[in-house]
């Protein structure tokens, strides 16, 4: 009985072993047939990527089945490409993204990745008064201190508003009152650095970082009459504005001033291009008129009347303490 007993358990465990087996290349079978495997791997889609692109990089050796592999990510990413049209991708949207098996090895790593959000390109470090932004997506964020900047935001304030940003490469930019600004592109990449911003209107004041330091940077400041490029520099540019910030009445003009701090820039608008360095300033009545060499005060470019009557009215109370005890000494003289 009990050599019998074992072999039935032996036979029991056979038959187990061989029906998982069964189970086993039967879902093979099934899985080869469409070669991709489970595992997912999810990517937001950035600024200047297409889809070519991307599979590109992500399935190196599996070149022969790019158009397939294009197929399967637009069938399963409805929601990120117009019209299931593969050359349609839409920046900011995430794509699950097929890993593909060969030889029993994924594409990349046989890892599940998990790719970044797209990266902000700035940071809000001090603000006053209405500030927000208008995503490339038509949606509105208001900003405080510690508020993200991306590609495709376009930033406003308003009457009293005031925003410092701290960008990627260190940058630094002062949007003042009544302006509206525009983050066309924004990158740090080896041998491919950019920073293009559209000043739709306003006054800024810009110390460049990083970016615009090497030859090959691109580096431009656009505004609706002319473009600034600079050489490692601190420029200040106002545009269709007729006042300033601090209610200032002698710039009722509604062109494009420009201002050099320190360093050197290119300005070209569509008749002429030249060159502008430390100190100078400069005046564009409209897009087809001359550049002309001004002399501009400060409250062109900077709201400087608040600050200085804070300045001017905590400076004179030492004095005031100082003197008390003199103008009482002399009104008892007097009353004597």
């Amino acid at each position: 009985m009990r050599l019998f007993s074992s072999q039935f358990i032996c036979i029991k465990h056979g038959l187990s072993a061989v029906l998982l087996l069964y189970l086993f290349l039967s879902f093979s079978s099934v899985f080869a047939s469409d070669r991709f495997n489970a595992q997912k791997r999810y990517l937001y889609v950035q600024p200047g990527q297409s889809i070519f692109s991307i599979v590109k990089v992500l399935y190196p050796d599996q070149q022969s089945q790019w158009p397939r592999i294009i197929k399967k990510v637009v069938r399963i990413n409805p929601h990120a490409f117009i019209g299931a049209d593969a050359t349609k991708i839409q920046v900011g949207e995430r794509l699950e993204l097929p890993a593909i098996s060969s030889g029993g090895r994924d594409a990349l790593s046989g890892d599940v990745i998990a790719f970044k959000k797209i990266q902000a390109v700035g940071q809000v470090i001090k603000k006053k008064g209405k500030t927000f932004v208008i995503s490339n997506k038509d949606k509105k964020r208001n900003l405080d201190v510690g508020s993200e900047i991306f590609v495709g935001d376009r930033v406003y304030t308003g009457v009293n508003g005031f925003i410092r940003l701290n960008m990627i490469d260190e940058a630094k930019i002062d949007l003042r009152c009544n302006s509206e600004m525009l983050i066309e592109d924004y990158q740090l990449l080896r041998g491919g650095n950019r920073s293009v911003i559209y000043l739709i209107k306003g006054s800024v004041k810009k110390i460049t970082g990083s970016i615009g330091k090497m030859a090959e940077d691109i580096y431009e400041m656009h505004t609706p009459l002319a473009t600034v490029g600079v050489r490692g520099t601190e420029y200040a540019i106002r545009v269709l504005q007729q006042y300033g910030c601090d209610g200032s009445l002698d710039v009722n003009s509604k062109g494009l001033f420009v201002k050099v701090n320190r360093g050197a820039i290119d300005i070209q608008s569509k008749t002429e291009k030249r060159a502008m360095n430390q100190g100078e300033a400069a005046h564009l009545a409209d897009d087809m008129g001359p550049l002309k060499n001004i002399n501009v005060n400060d409250g062109v470019f900077d709201s400087t009347q608040v600050d200085d009557k804070k300045s001017h009215f905590l400076g004179s109370m030492p004095w005031l303490i100082f003197l008390m005890p003199a103008v009482f000494i002399l009104r008892g003289l007097n009353s004597k």
